[in-house]
C-alpha cells in the first residue's frame, strides 16, 4: 500500500472531477483523494503474519478446524485426504509466538493455529496445479464463448448506463428523474 502522497492515479482524479465537477463532495470522498491523510490498516493481524522458511510449499489457514463440545475439522481432514499436511516450525517463523501450541524441548510443533484456523501446506507443483484449475474455471465462467458456449457472463446491473459515486442529492436527482421518465414511459390501461 502506498503511504503519503496521493495513492489516486491522475486518470482516476482526472474522471473524478470530470464527473463530480465543483459539487459539494461527500466527506469520506474527500478523505480518499487528500493527499495529507495517509492510508493505513486499523490493526494488521500478527497471529497470520509469518516468514517462510521452506518455500517449497504453498501455505493455507484451514479452518475452521477446532476440539470442544462441537468440534469440527471437516476442512482441515478434506483438505488432509487430498494431499495437504500440517505445517510445522520448521516452515514457518511466525510472528505470534501464541500461534505455537504444543512445542517440544526443541521448540518444533505441528499445531499452528490462529484462533480456529491450522496452517497447513502443500507442495508447490501441487498448488500451481490447483490454482490453474481455478483459473481455466474462472475463465470458461467469464468467457464461455472460448468454448463455443455463447457470450460472457455480465452483470445484471452493468446495462450500459454510466455510473459514478455521488452525494445523496445527486441521487435522490437521479431518483427523481428516473421515476419521471419510468412514469411517461408507463401507461396504465383504462
Amino acid at each position: 500500500m502506498e503511504t503519503g502522497g496521493n495513492p489516486i492515479p491522475k486518470k482516476v482524479m482526472d474522471n473524478l472531477v470530470e464527473q463530480f465537477g465543483n459539487n459539494p463532495w461527500p466527506e469520506e470522498f474527500k478523505d480518499l483523494v487528500n493527499p495529507t491523510i495517509e492510508a493505513n490498516a486499523t490493526a494488521p493481524p500478527m497471529s497470520g503474519r509469518m516468514e517462510f522458511i521452506n518455500t517449497e510449499y504453498h501455505y493455507h489457514w484451514a479452518g475452521p478446524d477446532r476440539d470442544g463440545q462441537s468440534p469440527v475439522h471437516e476442512r482441515v481432514e478434506e483438505l488432509r485426504s487430498g494431499g495437504w499436511e500440517y505445517a510445522t516450525t520448521k516452515d514457518v517463523r511466525l510472528f505470534s509466538q501464541d500461534c505455537i501450541r504444543g512445542k517440544n524441548k526443541e521448540g518444533f510443533s505441528d499445531e499452528l493455529r490462529s484462533g480456529d484456523r491450522r496452517l497447513m501446506k502443500c507442495p508447490m507443483k501441487m498448488w500451481k496445479s490447483i490454482r490453474k484449475g481455478q483459473n481455466i474455471a474462472a475463465l470458461q465462467m467469464a468467457y464461455p464463448q472460448a468454448l463455443g458456449e455463447g457470450s460472457p457472463m455480465t452483470s445484471a446491473l452493468n446495462n450500459g448506463t454510466r455510473t459514478y459515486l455521488g452525494s445523496e442529492t445527486d441521487i435522490a436527482e437521479l431518483q427523481a428523474r428516473r421515476n419521471e421518465s419510468n412514469t411517461s414511459v408507463l401507461k396504465v390501461p383504462k
